[in-house]
């Protein structure tokens, strides 16, 4: 009798891994990617990601704290770390004491730094009047690294890997799902996961689902000196929440790249709300400049020198939570990533591994990423929560 069989839509941060872990565990996997994994064109590209530990729900800390465990198993299976703890400053004055509290209620530490010692949690941080707190165990998840040995383990492992194969229906069946491509090749199998990030929404008509996901542009930034080697020093991550009507910031260090900034604020809707044929990821040179400027005012340790700019998207679920779950006897989704796939790509591997193969996951988690959640109340909302602000 043969393995059985499994789908996976969705070569990103979610799909890549668990396709893996699927395979592993002896399906026999079909990956199906529109573009390639890393490639500029959806949510996955670029080789750092912010893992910052630091929320302020206490059922999210604990499910951020899972994913550590997932990237070690994950770097030992790959032969090579996927994560590098580099400490983390979060500043605000709202958000503290909801942070602290999510924090110790999972057993972890979390240092008080007062308004006016910031600089010394963070060498070269402008005071601006707001206390902040240090999370040492925050750091980066390498994600060029993740992706790229990922796929080399699911390709060793005898995964069947088709790039360039763009997905525009999915049909459920009564013990079956098949994916149709543009070509009309149709791949049938036994179980099938949908996690094709800002393309997920023009897949869901044929699920009979309607979902608030709202896909956006989004631009991250690097600064340093080309003359030095790193450009930039190696400082801890940083989330500057908002501050009156000035966005936040979100930021990390990137060895060779130098240091990388984004403005928690999106450039633009993807048009159509979907990704659609919007492959637009043109630079804007206004938001290079805002970003820039951040850094000269309030980074003193980085040098005000732009190295590079990156155009990526993410996806809004409508309430800020992941949409992860059953749909159908043969097909688990997987979308609405909220600005945070990359934190769980480790843990989405083996969790949507476990749910492809009939298990029901964690039940707080399901509480908040139930895709049934939002009922008949499916239309995107017209913001997104801010950092510290979920």
């Amino acid at each position: 009798m043969g393995r059985e069989r499994a789908i996976v839509v969705g070569g990103g941060a979610w799909g890549l891994p668990a396709a893996l872990r699927l395979q592993e565990l002896g399906w026999q996997v079909t990956l199906l990617e529109r573009f390639e994994p890393g490639g500029p064109y959806a949510s996955n590209g670029g080789s750092s990601r912010l893992w910052r530990l630091a929320d302020t729900q206490v059922w999210r800390a604990r499910s951020i704290f899972e994913t550590l465990g997932a990237m070690e198993r994950l770097g030992d299976r790959l032969g090579e770390p996927v994560f590098r703890r580099t400490g983390l400053l979060w500043r605000d004055d709202h958000s503290l004491p909801a942070v602290a509290e999510a924090l110790a209620s999972i057993g972890q530490p979390v240092q008080r730094v007062a308004a006016d010692r910031v600089g010394e949690a963070f060498p070269g941080l402008r005071p601006d009047g707001r206390d902040a707190l240090f999370v040492e165990q925050a750091g980066v998840v390498h994600a060029d690294r993740l992706l790229a040995g990922a796929l080399r383990a699911f390709l060793g492992a005898g995964g069947d890997y088709r790039p360039h194969s763009r997905v525009v229906r999915i049909e459920p069946g009564a013990t079956t799902a098949t994916a149709v491509l543009t070509d009309g090749t149709v791949h049938e199998a036994e179980q099938l996961l949908l996690a094709a990030g800002p393309g997920t929404a023009e897949l869901l008509p044929g699920l009979g689902l309607r979902l608030p996901l709202t896909p956006y542009v989004e631009q991250v930034v690097y600064l340093g000196d080309p003359a030095l080697s790193p450009p930039a020093p190696d400082l801890p991550g940083l989330v500057d929440c908002p501050i009156g009507d000035e966005p936040g910031v979100y930021a990390m260090p990137n060895g060779a790249a130098g240091y990388k900034m984004g403005l928690d604020q999106p450039l633009r809707r993807l048009v159509g709300g979907t990704l659609g044929d919007d492959l637009d990821r043109t630079a804007v040179p206004a938001r290079t400049e805002t970003i820039r400027a951040r850094v000269e005012r309030d980074l003193a340790a980085v040098p005000p020198i732009v190295l590079g700019t990156q155009v990526c998207t993410w996806t809004d679920s409508g309430d800020g939570d992941f949409v992860v779950g059953r749909v159908h006897p043969a097909i688990v989704l997987a979308c609405g990533d909220s600005g945070e796939g990359f934190k769980y790509a480790a843990f989405m591997g083996e969790y949507l591994a476990e749910l492809v193969e009939g298990g029901t996951g964690d039940p707080e988690f399901q509480a908040h990423w139930d895709p049934r959640r939002f009922g008949a109340e499916a239309e995107p909302r017209d913001h997104f929560d801010a950092i510290g602000r979920h």
